[in-house]
């Protein structure tokens, strides 16, 4: 596809599939670095998941293995974060200055449960910073999946509603008259080679999807956001989050600085994606 026509499919379907992002040579070596350092984490990944349930929201999914701001760990996926075909299509709606928001890994294990659906950060309630519905008609945001294992409607790739993101709201929380937990008629789950990259429009409805296989489904999680985007309320210290997320007790997308140490080994085209996020 040319970028012309990934933009159609994101502004009709709300998504895309990048082929090839990362070369097949390459792949199961950033598979298995990013494995590595989710099993190194670990610990400190369920404590913080356990913290938050006993504040009593809900998070996680049985089964289910993540590792927020996994590039301190590992920058094995970093020489492709600026793939022209993937920032094309950022700046196509974003304009210049489009920057990295998210950079978690996430580990679909075999027989793992079946997640909500909702939408991805600005706009699920379940967020104490959230946009409130009904939504403006314009992507605020745009949500990356880089599969590193081949998804599939057996290994649990990701469940999606084509054209829920022209929705004025979700199903998180009780967002609307769908019930967030129950299979939608129209979902389908996002299919392609190890390597790929599934690109969507932030407002589309989406969950975790049971992984039937008998390997671990391998996936980061990145998010590109334009200049403009308040991203403060994610950043534990900032005022924004100390009011929105601290002073209420709610539940909140958090994300660690990038480590400086680690920004400063990351290609010249990826560290601009970066550079507001360093400590």
């Amino acid at each position: 596809m040319t970028t012309e026509e990934r933009i159609r499919r994101l502004k009709t379907d709300g998504f895309c599939v990048i082929e090839g992002v990362i070369p097949d040579d390459k792949v199961d070596g950033v598979r298995q670095s990013v494995v590595e350092a989710q099993a190194r984490r670990h610990a400190d990944a369920e404590a913080e998941l356990a913290a938050t349930r006993a504040r009593g929201h809900r998070v996680g999914v049985m089964g289910v293995a993540n590792l927020r701001q996994v590039i301190n760990e590992t920058q094995a996926f970093a020489p492709y974060l600026a793939d022209r075909r993937i920032l094309d299509l950022a700046e196509a709606f974003f304009g210049p200055w489009v920057r990295i928001s998210c950079t978690d890994c996430v580990i679909n294990n075999p027989g793992n449960g079946r997640g909500y659906l909702h939408a991805d950060w600005p706009y699920n309630r379940t967020n104490a910073s959230h946009v409130r519905a009904p939504y403006p008609d314009v992507m605020m945001h745009i949500s990356t999946i880089w599969m590193l294992s081949p998804f599939s409607a057996e290994t649990g790739g990701t469940l999606v509603v084509p054209g829920s993101h022209r929705t004025s709201s979700n199903p998180a929380g009780g967002g609307n008259s769908v019930p967030e937990d129950d299979p939608y008629p129209t979902e389908m789950n996002v299919c392609g080679p190890a390597g790929s990259v599934f690109v969507s429009d932030s407002r589309l409805w989406h969950a975790v999807a049971p992984n039937r296989s008998r390997e671990p489904r391998v996936a980061i999680l990145i998010r590109y956001a334009p200049w403009w985007l308040n991203l403060n309320p994610t950043m534990i210290g900032t005022p924004e989050h100390t009011a929105m997320v601290v002073e209420t007790g709610g539940k909140n997308y958090e994300l660690p600085p990038v480590r400086k140490s680690v920004y400063e080994s990351l290609p010249a085209d990826v560290k601009p994606l970066y550079r507001f996020w360093v400590k």
